[in-house]
């Protein structure tokens, strides 16, 4: 069988693709971005806007079987099915780090997220050994929130992360409300080449993010160089709220990146090219436009 793969969208190599490679390269179909007259059309979508043109390959390849998935076309898919548990095929893109899920889901259900309605509750899937291929010297983590999971498989996690030396990159921000003094301690034993990511969504939440930081500060952690905070603005939050999250954090020694849930405004466009450029973030504070 000829199968061609379809990318529309990825901005690091995707994760389903790779597995699907795996799972029919394993039955000894010819796998690919490049397959002529294909069998069948694999495509992932993971932005919305692009859905129009996942659905145009039925038009493109007529006589091919045609399977489209990634939250741009379902929002409630769940798992990978049954290439879920497969090692990605890392030969597919020039991958330079291994990449996985250890758990899928997540405990919070924050409104301006679709991690609860695509995966549901958490749960523990894989630990890294099981999707890590020893020619990579880093491992990313695209847990939604590793911090939740049971305390011994996060153990297990950050032990192996520790134990055999390979670098830990966490795509997404760790919940810095479950942060403890053990896993500060075993995250600071860890190497992380581009740093390690928090998360700052509710400015009511403010006392939790400092008693974080002190963890991470008691641990060893060079909070400016080695730590930062995703900061979500314009979603229900005031500008005020806003520029006070970066600069409460930026008074901590600690960076901020600024995610923009709308990106029409003004103000808040300029807070993120300050923020999100560590020259501009500490060479001096935020000086805000006039509204418009």
């Amino acid at each position: 069988m000829r199968i061609l793969l379809v990318d529309f969208d990825s901005r690091i190599p995707n994760l389903a693709l790779m597995k699907e490679s795996a799972r029919h390269k394993a039955a000894g179909h010819k796998v690919g971005f490049v397959i002529e007259d294909p069998d069948l059309v694999i495509a992932s979508v993971i932005f919305q806007k692009n859905r129009g043109q996942a659905l145009g390959l039925r038009e493109i390849f007529p006589r091919a079987t045609i399977r489209i998935g990634g939250p741009g076309m379902y929002p409630d898919c769940g798992n990978l099915g049954a290439a879920e548990l497969l090692k990605p095929d890392y030969d597919l893109y020039p991958s330079r780090y291994s990449q996985g899920f250890t758990t899928r889901g997540c405990i919070r259900h924050c409104p301006f997220c679709l991690v609860p309605q695509m995966e549901g509750p958490l749960r523990t899937v894989q630990l890294p050994y099981h999707f890590h291929d020893d020619r990579f010297r880093t491992c990313m983590i695209m847990d939604n929130n590793l911090l939740a999971a049971p305390g011994p498989w996060v153990h297990e996690v950050l032990e192996w992360f520790r134990d055999v030396g390979v670098g830990m990159n966490a795509t997404q921000g760790l919940d810095a409300r479950l942060l403890t003094e053990e896993w500060a301690g075993m995250l600071k034993d860890i190497r992380h080449p581009k740093g390690i990511p928090f998360a700052w969504d509710n400015p009511a939440d403010e006392p939790i993010i400092v008693r974080a930081i002190g963890l991470l500060k008691d641990a060893g952690f060079n909070l400016k160089h080695d730590v930062s905070f995703y900061v979500l603005v314009g979603y229900n939050t005031t500008f005020e709220e806003d520029l006070h999250r970066c600069n409460r954090l930026r008074e901590m020694r600690v960076n901020s990146f600024v995610m923009r849930y709308h990106k029409r405004d003004r103000r808040l466009n300029r807070l993120a090219k300050w923020a999100n450029r560590r020259w501009s973030y500490w060479k001096g504070p935020f000086i805000p436009p006039h509204p418009q």
